[in-house]
């Protein structure tokens, strides 16, 4: 008797499997949608009269990473290094929603879970991924392509490194 999650798992697989077979061949990047991404807009340089002059008896203080730094990272980075892993396992129109894009640290290599929402033939879909290494080198590890959100309790096993299809 299978446990719910090995039968969730089967059931998702099958699925991308049935539909990555009725929809022909996959899908080359040139014949799906476009997909989305954000541009930022950079500050102004020039310093204003506003701007506080700092006073060098105050003891600096600590730096945090920005929020959107991920070991070098930038979050759309990692997202989209997950959309061009998965692209060609989802149906042609499939649309990526990176804005939405979930990134978990992971306790074990690679150190980070990428999960990308989309919508491809009218289902909620997922682009998931485990992504480390660096900016000038990433280094892919997991990368799967489903036609349903990851429950969270296997969101949960991925960032403890449990039950990724492999030898863990």
């Amino acid at each position: 008797m299978r446990s719910p999650l090995a039968r969730c798992v089967a059931a998702s697989a099958l699925v991308v499997f049935l539909v990555g077979g009725a929809s022909g061949c996959a899908a080359l990047p040139s014949a799906s949608s476009p997909v989305p991404t954000s541009t930022a807009s950079t500050p102004d340089p020039s310093p204003s009269a506003a701007d506080p002059t700092p006073d060098p008896s105050a003891s600096p203080e600590p730096t945090q990473a920005p929020a959107d730094d991920f070991g070098g990272f930038a979050s759309d980075e990692l997202a989209q290094i997950c959309i061009d892993a998965t692209l060609s396992a989802f149906p042609a129109d499939v649309a990526f929603t990176i804005e939405d894009t979930r990134i978990e640290k992971r306790s074990v290599t690679p150190e980070w879970l990428v999960l990308v929402p989309a919508q491809a033939s009218g289902l909620e879909a997922q682009a998931q991924c485990t992504i480390g290494g660096s900016p000038s080198a990433p280094e892919l590890g997991m990368s799967s392509a489903s036609l349903e959100p990851l429950p969270e309790e296997q969101i949960e096993n991925l960032i403890r490194g449990e039950n990724e299809g492999g030898d863990r």
